[in-house]
């Protein structure tokens, strides 16, 4: 793509976490288990574990996933938190392991073969990351199945493949109409396409949604020029220069002054 790919990247592998962190938490649970049976027990004990390693609370995560393990040594839940847990501790050989042990013991576990892809994703492993991530998005009943379509998206661009990725973030766009970061990475393709109607479109579709970051800011100044509105691009770079002084886009956007 035309525009900062590189950082685009690092900030998606960066928010990945943050996804993987959001799937974690299944739900507010009291911190003991009380008199529950033992699979009410094991459960609130993985849920738990699962929201201390979303708060970075990793002493807290291993006591219950300790707990946990009493009730069921082996289980691909207990093994997908051990695989967060790890992957936060950077101990990533450890992690993905675990990622192993929990797809053998179930391989439709999909939370853990979707954090499994934005673990491959964020090791920059991306034929692996887009082989796992495939298979997530397979899964009819998923409920994040949008965002996997979008970080399938993103590790087809890595690998050139631009029609599967411009099909992945039309799919993430079909599944949550309100999920903005697809319809940037669509109108970025678009536009590469030179299919400038349906950029713009998708770019305002993003607009509506989101706050406006050095990409969509970027992008917005070549769509506009492309219309022949050169007071509306002269607008959008000056957003750019002003909210975004140091990013690479808006190098990018001094340099196309000056050609």
């Amino acid at each position: 793509m035309e525009t900062g790919a590189t950082d685009r990247f690092k900030k998606a592998a960066a928010t990945l976490f943050l996804l993987i962190a959001v799937l974690a938490i299944a739900g507010c649970v009291s911190s003991g288990s009380g008199g529950a049976n033992p699979d009410e027990a094991y459960r609130q004990h993985i849920k738990l574990a699962l929201n201390y390693i979303s708060s970075k609370n990793r002493d807290l995560a291993r006591v219950h996933l300790e707990k946990a393990s009493e009730f069921k040594p082996r289980s691909a839940e207990l093994y997908n938190g051990y695989a967060l847990l790890y992957q936060s501790e950077h101990e990533y050989e450890l992690a993905e392991q675990h990622y192993h042990k929990a797809l053998k013991e179930d391989k439709n576990y999909t939370l853990a073969r979707y954090n499994f892809a934005a673990f491959l994703f964020n090791r920059g492993r991306m034929q692996e990351a887009r082989e796992q991530m495939q298979k997530v998005t397979e899964d009819l009943g998923y409920e994040r199945r949008a965002q996997a379509f979008y970080i399938l998206g993103l590790s087809c661009i890595r690998l050139g493949d631009t029609e599967m990725a411009l099909r992945s973030f039309e799919k993430a766009t079909q599944l949550a109409s309100g999920f903005a970061e697809p319809y940037l990475e669509a109108a970025e393709i678009y536009f590469q396409q030179k299919n400038y109607p349906l950029s713009k479109m998708a770019l305002d579709r993003f607009r509506q949604l989101s706050q406006p970051t050095a990409q969509s800011l970027w992008l917005s100044v070549r769509v506009e020029e492309r219309f022949g509105n050169r007071d509306n691009a002269a607008s959008e770079g000056l957003k750019l220069k002003n909210l975004f002084p140091y990013s690479k886009e808006n190098l990018e956007y001094q340099a196309w002054l000056k050609r």
